[in-house]
């Protein structure tokens, strides 16, 4: 062997066991691209198909996906050719992703195995790949959200490229799918921790924010009104008219709007959250007459309020029961309305339920068919390789314990990456299960970004600084910046000497993180209440509390932040002693 050929040899051994996952990841999806062509279908692949032709906006959905396809929409005469295209695209795209997380987890410092177990489930899970193989918006939205994640952390002190990349991957994301409607604000705290200059935040919001906006004047254009959708009153309707109790003294409903109101007492006997959203022959969305003076939406707005107004509690038990169930053992739990088997390989081609007014499905519905043999090999290996929900939510809170800094993950250097990572997945699920109910397609984001939070966690945990992690830099204290404008003032020594100690003191960061607190209290509980769906009691008893953790953050940061110092301090004089004399 000669001299040339030793580092590609020793390239090949420390990356041999991530090829060998990458090549069961091939070989599986080729499996499944032979099961069932052209693709796999559902009702929204015929609305993103339509807007793909003609480039109108739906009023139920962005339709960021349908830009995604238009290229091969308009660049193949046949529909189930574009489609087998789409399939392959994604595919690919699948793994792609396992070989960026891959080696940004090498980047970040995690080993060959470790890095790889984390990529298995995006490599073989069989959600990822049914996901992959049907025409939906799920696997581009999760795609942009991890690019976002790696490109923005990919250095440990993001510039100016990687901060405007990320905003227009989070921006595309939220036209690709509504449940990134709030990803912004996740990626916002995360550069404020890791303190960049306020003109990098601005660039990044600028990125996320130019897409966004000129989505929503072409929305304008065509339906008349600023937004990215105008339906979303109707799936937040749908979302709680399953549980509302009308009966309810506190809910105050107008005449109109209690002909919104279920008629049958909760229970199973309801319609359930996708009926009562698409039905058009038992929904009251489809049967009530809106007042005049009024549009549909604001009417139904009004009742959405009203509920959520009265009733807080209990649409929060049904969201977070709802984001629960998503961490089930196994993927076969029936939920109401969307049958766990639309999402689960089977025997033969299935498909899902199909819009017939979509007036596309035609020249398709004749080419759909499936190879038996690969397609009951995939009914078997659904059953036995999976990640189980249970693994999935101790991963994403051991990536919560390390983002709050316990033990070794104190001085790890990825703390605000795994902090990201976790927050990033659990809002998407949250959103998701806010807005409607549990599919299993809304737990694609699982997939990628809680194995990675997880891998990162258990580096931090167990090893502490991440090789290659920057040193960490002096905390800044609330009123150190206060205490630099003092010295800049035309003040005498004296008086600037007693005020750079008053703000130094442990008094004054404590006022300083009361008043955070009251300004976190007083903005959420303002905001609460004007947007209408909240009393001033119920929000400010969350405002209240998100003020209480915020300033307990605050305190309990300095203390530590003084500890170390002293500890600092205290090793000085020890490591002088001992240091060497002479050059």
């Amino acid at each position: 062997m000669t001299h040339d050929d030793r580092p590609a040899t020793s390239w090949t051994r420390r990356h041999a066991l991530f090829g060998c996952a990458l090549a069961l990841g091939v070989a599986i999806r080729v499996v499944v691209v032979v099961a069932y062509r052209p693709a796999l279908l559902y009702t929204d692949t015929f609305s993103y198909l339509t807007a793909a032709r003609t480039f109108s906006l739906l009023p139920d959905r962005p339709i960021g996906y349908s830009f995604f396809m238009s290229p091969f929409v308009w660049g193949f005469h046949s529909l189930s050719t574009a489609m087998f295209a789409i399939q392959i695209v994604q595919h690919l795209i699948g793994l792609g992703l396992a070989v960026a997380v891959y080696a940004f987890l090498r980047r970040r410092g995690l080993p060959g195995w470790g890095a790889t177990l984390a990529t298995l489930p995006l490599l073989l899970d069989p959600l990822e790949l049914v996901l992959e193989h049907y025409i939906l918006s799920d696997l581009l939205f999760a795609a942009l959200l991890v690019v976002a994640v790696l490109v923005l952390f990919w250095n440990h002190r993001p510039g100016w490229s990687a901060v405007a990349v990320a905003g227009l991957m989070i921006s595309f994301a939220t036209l690709v799918r509504g449940a990134g409607t709030f990803l912004a604000a996740v990626f916002v705290v995360a550069l404020l921790f890791l303190r960049v200059p306020w003109r990098r935040i601005g660039a990044f919001l600028l990125a996320f924010i130019v897409p966004v906006a000129a989505y929503a004047i072409a929305y304008h254009h065509q339906h008349g009104q600023y937004s990215t959708t105008s339906q979303g009153p109707d799936f937040l309707y749908a979302r709680i008219a399953p549980i509302v109790d009308c009966h309810d003294p506190t809910l105050q409903l107008t005449g109109p709007e209690k002909l919104l109101c279920p008629r049958l007492p909760v229970g199973d006997e309801r319609l359930n959250t996708n009926e009562y959203r698409w039905d058009a022959t038992r929904s009251p969305l489809f049967l009530i007459h809106t007042p005049p003076g009024e549009t549909h939406e604001q009417f139904v707005a009004k009742f959405d309020k009203a509920v959520v107004r009265a009733q807080p509690w209990t649409y929060a038990k049904a969201v977070l029961k709802d984001a629960a169930r998503g961490f089930a053992p196994t993927r076969n739990e029936q939920v109401p309305g969307y049958p766990s088997e639309y999402w689960l390989f089977q025997d033969d081609y299935w498909i899902g339920p199909i819009d017939v007014s979509a007036g596309v499905h035609d020249p398709i519905m004749g080419k759909v068919s499936a190879d038996h043999g690969a397609a009951s090999f995939m009914t078997q290996y659904r059953k036995f390789v999976y990640m189980p929900g249970p693994l999935a939510a101790l991963l994403l809170l051991l990536g919560l314990v390390a983002s709050l800094g316990f033990g070794r993950s104190r001085v790890c250097g990825n703390r605000v990456l795994i902090g990201t990572v976790t927050g990033a997945c659990v809002l998407v699920l949250l959103t998701g299960a806010a807005l409607s109910s549990l599919s299993w397609r809304y737990q694609l984001p699982q997939i990628a970004l809680a194995p990675m939070a997880g891998a990162l966690a258990i580096s931090a945990l167990a090893r502490g600084r991440a090789a290659g992690a920057p040193e960490r830099r002096p905390a800044v204290r609330p009123l150190d910046r206060g205490a630099a404008l003092l010295a800049r003032l035309p003040l005498s020594d004296r008086l600037r000497t007693t005020l750079e100690r008053a703000t130094r003191s442990g008094w004054a960061q404590i006022f300083v993180a009361a008043c955070l607190g009251v300004a976190v209290a007083v903005v959420l509980t303002v905001g609460a209440v004007g947007s209408g769906y909240f009393r001033l009691g119920d929000a400010a008893l969350v405002g209240l509390g998100a003020g209480v953790v915020a300033a307990v953050l605050l305190i309990v940061g300095r203390t530590r932040l003084v500890r170390e110092e002293a500890a600092g301090d205290a090793d000085r004089p020890r490591a002088a002693a001992t240091r060497p004399t002479g050059s």
